[in-house]
């Protein structure tokens, strides 16, 4: 019984990992066609499409809600689970690739961004309870912030000037045959997640954040390619776009579908600690623009160390 339940989620992960490499990669050349930045590549398309795995488990993560099966636990341990980890393990890993380099203009727009998200997830949460309403509310800041983003960038602009539509088409396909991918394979996730954790008597928010390691794997991947073609912009702005989008777009839809409910040990342990590798990571960004091996190695060991605790103190 376990056994195959312990199958079943670590199919559903490599479902969203494949099925949103494969809208990202779509999603990548609709932006190359259109003329679009790596920088925004990475804020928007990139880090929506590799969000998609934590977009549709927190939305199918509501439905089960609605059902009967409450799985508030999966729904906010992916969130914290996916963020943490890309905010310092991937960051991390990505950093002891090649050192990573930030405009002052987007640090200070994009990762103040990054942390007022994360702000505003904690302050609807704070109470134990996200309404539909208050999701609908994070819906609508992010999207706020994508039309902001998009003007001051000129994006709107450029994509009139291309008119080659049928590739544009083939390409939307592809996108759209990675998020069928990905909608199946977070149910499959969900479902069995939530069964898993009943089972072995153990919060089902702990399984959230080790299906949020697993749902981090797209952003570390296109980080990675990123830098192998030489787009670092592109990979950080993936990492940091993943961290927007996480807790507005991701967690709003989901609580817009059914209500989520927020332990207070979450509240007072995983909260806390994202929010304080978050600081970290940008004050090393802070210091001199960019960053080094020495301090990407420090993300990594707050990672593990969060794990430890997790396990040890938190199960």
């Amino acid at each position: 019984m376990v056994f195959y339940e312990v199958a079943f989620v670590f199919l559903g992960v490599l479902g969203l990992w494949f099925g949103s490499d494969f809208a990202v990669s779509a999603a990548k050349k609709i932006a190359s066609m259109l003329n679009v930045s790596g920088l925004i590549v990475g804020l928007t398309i990139a880090s929506i499409g590799t969000s998609l795995p934590e977009i549709f488990t927190n939305v199918m993560a509501g439905f089960s809600t609605l059902q009967g099966t409450d799985a508030s636990g999966i729904a906010v341990g992916n969130i914290i689970g996916s963020d943490l980890a890309q905010i310092t393990l991937l960051l991390g890993i990505v950093g002891m690739i090649a050192t990573l380099h930030i405009s002052k203009r987007s640090l200070r727009r994009d990762g103040g961004m990054m942390l007022f998200a994360l702000i505003l997830m904690f302050l609807v949460c704070v109470d134990g309870y996200v309404s539909q309403i208050e999701g609908v509310f994070l819906v609508v800041i992010y999207l706020s912030y994508v039309g902001l983003l998009l003007r001051q960038e000129g994006v709107l602009g450029k994509a009139h000037s291309y008119d080659k539509k049928g590739n544009l088409l083939l390409e939307t396909s592809k996108c759209l045959i990675g998020i069928v991918v990905v909608i199946y394979s977070a149910n499959l996730a969900v479902e069995n997640g939530v069964s898993l954790a009943t089972y072995m008597n153990i919060s089902s928010s702990l399984i959230g954040l080790f299906i949020g390691l697993g749902t981090s794997i797209p952003e570390l991947s296109v980080s990675i390619r990123a830098l192998t073609k030489g787009s670092g912009t592109l990979s950080l702005g993936n990492l940091i776009g993943s961290n927007i989008t996480d807790p507005l777009l991701s967690f709003g839809l989901g609580a817009t579908v059914a209500g989520v409910t927020v332990t207070p040990m979450v509240l007072s342990f995983d909260f806390v600690y994202w929010m304080v590798a978050t600081l970290i990571a940008l004050l090393m960004l802070f210091n001199h623009m960019d960053l080094n091996k020495k301090e990407s190695s420090v993300l990594i060991l707050l990672y593990l160390l969060f794990i430890y605790l997790r396990i040890v103190f938190f199960p």
